[in-house]
């Protein structure tokens, strides 16, 4: 097991990612939308995977409230797809995860 300190971290809304993907690639929809609306949803969606845009580093997602995801940069640049995360602390020092090998 090894802890990971939280470079950073944003809660967004997983409806609007798991929905907005889903109405963008079926054609028939967004080709029936006038411009604006799908620039709108679009935005949104950017606005959500911008934490994924702006850095090279992981990101994880964690389940919170209702339907609500915590996003937690960690200082590692590389997907180590066979690590979990097990824990996630806040202390005096900051946020850190403890991730834990499957």
């Amino acid at each position: 097991m090894m802890w990971k300190e939280v470079v950073r971290q944003k809660t967004i809304q997983n409806t609007i990612l798991r929905n907005g993907l889903r109405l963008l690639r079926q054609k028939n929809w967004y080709q029936n939308q006038d411009k604006q609306t799908v620039l709108e949803i679009s935005s949104k969606l950017q606005n959500v995977m911008q934490l994924h845009l702006e850095t090279e580093n992981l990101v994880v997602g964690i389940p919170g409230f209702g339907k609500e995801v915590t996003l937690l940069e960690i200082d590692e640049p590389q997907f180590v797809p066979h690590y979990q995360v097990e824990q996630v602390i806040e202390s005096a020092a900051g946020h850190f995860i403890k991730l834990k090998t499957i």
